[in-house]
Formats: structure tokens, C-alpha cells, sequence
């Protein structure tokens, strides 16, 4: 009795194993793809500025690595005004709360930017419980497949997700370049 007993158990652990197998190398590409849709936003906030001649972009190629996905090539971007230069750099997939973060960093700070649920306006706490609690806790969250957006994290504790926008990216240039 015992052996049968181990043996449906890992016959189960195996089923359930494959069926909740994640496709690394199409996390990553997905990741990649999120990275470059993020850039395209920023620079079409930043084209009107550009072509006055007020600031330049250029990219540094930047080889990361994250447990799980691997290492990857992507780039880091430069924006440049004439007395100083923002950095705009993904930090990675695999982030706690998130789906990704990029960071900007200049002189005078750092912003966040989170890849999360288009809807969400802070960041959620679930916890899940091994006794089938969680099953009840899953019906407060509904969407099972959230749409995903990137939104600016102000500062801890207190942690708000602003959308992003020209106006709102803006703001968040000007916090981390002005004196």
C-alpha cells in the first residue's frame, strides 16, 4: 500500500510539473518586446523636444542576466542636455509585484517604471494559503489575465502607480534633471 501511495503522488507531482512548465525563452522575448514598446513611448514624448534641438538620445547596448531567463542583450538609453545626461536602463523581468521595471536615473534621482495591471492604481498583497483558503481569496480579483501597462511608482512606503503619459513621463524628467 505505502509504494502505491508514493508512487500516484509522483505520478501526480510529474502531471503537475509539466502542466505548469513556463517557457523561459518566450519570457524573455516577451520581456525584450516590453522593453522596446516602453522605448518607442519615450520617444515619441521626447521627439518634440529633439528635432528642436534641445536634448539628443542615443543607446548603449547592455548585456543583462536574470535567474531563469538567461542572459539577454538589450539597450540602455542616453538622454542628453547640453550641461547633463538621464539614463534610462531596464533592470529586469523577474521583479517582485511586477510584470518588469526600468529604471531613469539623473543627477538629482531616480524614477521607477512598472510593468503592471492596466488598472491597478497601488501595489496589491495576496496571500495564499495552503489549506484551500486561497481558493475564497481568489474570487476578490477577478481578472484572471490582466492587461499590463507602464505606469510610474512614486516613492515607498506609500507606493502609487501613476499612468504613464507626455505629461506624466515629463514630470518625471524634470524631477531628476532640475534643480
Amino acid at each position: 500500500m505505502g509504494m502505491e501511495n508514493l508512487e500516484e503522488f509522483l505520478k501526480r507531482k510529474k502531471k503537475d510539473a509539466e502542466q505548469n512548465k513556463i517557457d523561459w525563452e518566450q519570457r524573455k522575448q516577451q520581456w525584450l518586446a516590453e522593453i522596446a514598446e516602453f522605448y518607442n513611448q519615450v520617444k515619441s514624448f521626447l521627439a518634440p523636444l529633439q528635432e528642436k534641438g534641445l536634448l539628443s538620445l542615443n543607446w548603449e547596448e547592455v548585456k543583462k542576466y536574470e535567474e531563469y531567463l538567461g542572459e539577454y542583450t538589450t539597450n540602455k538609453l542616453y538622454v542628453n542636455f547640453p550641461d547633463q545626461k538621464v539614463v534610462i536602463e531596464p533592470i529586469g523581468k523577474n521583479i517582485i509585484g511586477a510584470m518588469g521595471r526600468i529604471d531613469m536615473i539623473g543627477k538629482n534621482g531616480n524614477i521607477t517604471f512598472l510593468l503592471v495591471d492596466k488598472e491597478a492604481e497601488s501595489p496589491k498583497i495576496m496571500v495564499h494559503f495552503g489549506d484551500g483558503l486561497s481558493k475564497g481569496l481568489e474570487k476578490i480579483r477577478e481578472t484572471k489575465n490582466p492587461e499590463y501597462a507602464w505606469k510610474i511608482a512614486t516613492p515607498p512606503p506609500n507606493i502609487k502607480f501613476i499612468d504613464l503619459n507626455k505629461d506624466s513621463f515629463s514630470d518625471a524628467l524634470l524631477g531628476v534633471i532640475a534643480e
